[in-house]
């Protein structure tokens, strides 16, 4: 099986892996895979707002339009990851 993997993704890929949430690229797949799994067949994260795919669409649409990203701001979603 293969797949393309865009510098996006493997952004991302690298993040979980560099945070400690996965071991290497296959758990990574593996655990977006899952995710995208129970959110479609209407059973969202455990103590997530949301349970399916639906719900998480209306709460993206209710976010409004995203906010820039600056120092302080990048500093305060990604420094948690830092350990």
């Amino acid at each position: 099986m293969g797949y393309t993997q865009t510098d996006y993704y493997e952004t991302i890929i690298q993040r979980q892996i560099r945070s400690g949430r996965a071991s290497n690229k296959s758990e990574v797949i593996n655990q977006a895979l899952a995710l995208l799994d129970a959110v479609t067949q209407g059973r969202g994260p455990a103590g997530a707002s949301f349970g399916n795919a639906d719900e998480l669409e209306a709460l993206l649409l209710q976010a409004g339009p995203p906010a820039a990203m600056t120092a302080a701001r990048k500093a305060r979603i990604y420094g948690r990851l830092k350990g």
